[in-house]
């Protein structure tokens, strides 16, 4: 967790936003890749996520949540790729939110099943449905670095699979290679 802490400024941390960790769960079709999306208690797309658990690392905590709230088990990495700021409703039925940091993990996804918790509804996007779905209902400072999680993921997953990048990617008619859509 002490690379994650490093790349949060100082301000962040002595302000005692919360930080969490996150899945971006992937699979590679045969021409695209797609992303596994869950519901959150008030109905947003979101990864899945949840605290860092004492115990465990946060990459450990972030393939736990994707086994728990999306049925999802793969190979995650263990270094981040990315950090987002998101909104979380705190206790009780006030609604009131606090900010939340959340580092995020790539796991690319070997087997799904049925999730533990029933209500997450686990579903496979495109890059570009997944970009919309996760600005959907958030506020656009929320909105914007949340969906930009897919494209630094599309891009990390792009340079894991540089054997298969041509398929993955697709080629312009002039050869050169254009991103997923």
């Amino acid at each position: 967790m002490e690379t994650v802490r490093r790349k949060l400024s100082r301000k962040q941390l002595d302000s005692g936003i919360s930080l969490q960790a996150a899945a971006v769960c992937y699979r590679v079709r045969e021409f695209s890749v797609e992303f596994l999306l869950v519901n959150t208690s008030s109905g947003k797309w979101t990864f899945p996520k949840g605290r860092i658990e004492p115990s465990l690392t946060a990459s450990e905590s972030a393939a736990r949540e994707a086994w728990e709230e999306a049925g999802a088990r793969g190979r995650i990495e263990h270094q981040h790729f990315a950090l987002y700021t998101d909104t979380k409703r705190t206790l009780g039925h006030d609604n009131h939110t606090r900010e939340i940091m959340i580092a995020s993990f790539l796991l690319e996804v070997h087997a799904a099943v049925k999730p533990q918790e029933s209500d997450r509804n686990p579903t496979w996007f495109s890059p570009e449905q997944a970009r919309k779905r996760l600005r959907d209902a958030r506020a656009t400072k929320y909105a914007s670095q949340i969906s930009s999680v897919i494209d630094a993921a599309v891009e990390r997953i792009g340079q894991k699979q540089l054997p298969r990048i041509p398929e993955i990617l697709g080629r312009s008619k002039r050869g050169r290679l254009l991103p997923l859509q």
